[in-house]
């Protein structure tokens, strides 16, 4: 698969875990993986950290000659909840995003994006329990 069609996976890992364990988490999958860092206890709760992470995987796509659109996001715990938040607020915020997997989100939690609680995630994004079932972008 050349540069220019391999998919772009932005991963955003739980509260108190690394970018990198969260990366290491998803395993051998068919795409250009990007760990992103985000502080949830920032005063704004990690939005702009995640943002920023959205506009840069945003960013690499363009330069390799593909549509930003395409691009994929995998959130865990409470990183779950904000690619639920930012699904939701997408066309808001002018992101167009390919697919979104949540891997065991606590909805207890305020979304980081918007700042609400959220009842579950909108209907197209993926909801998992586990890694494990994160069947998208997995190796042939």
């Amino acid at each position: 698969m050349s540069v220019e069609a391999t998919p772009v996976v932005l991963i955003w890992h739980d509260r108190g875990q690394s970018s990198t364990a969260a990366v290491t988490a998803v395993g051998d999958l068919d795409a250009t993986v990007v760990g992103s860092s985000w502080n949830a206890a920032a005063d704004d709760g990690g939005r702009a950290d995640l943002l920023t992470s959205v506009r840069d995987a945003r960013a690499l796509i363009e330069q390799r000659g593909g549509d930003p659109n395409g691009l994929g996001l995998i959130g865990f715990g409470l990183g779950a909840v904000a690619a639920a938040g930012l699904a939701l607020h997408a066309k808001r915020l002018g992101i167009g995003l390919g697919t979104v997997v949540c891997v065991a989100p606590n909805w207890d939690e305020p979304d980081p994006i918007s700042g609400v609680l959220l009842s579950g995630p909108p209907e197209r994004v993926e909801l998992v329990q586990s890694v494990e079932d994160v069947t998208c972008w997995r190796r042939r």
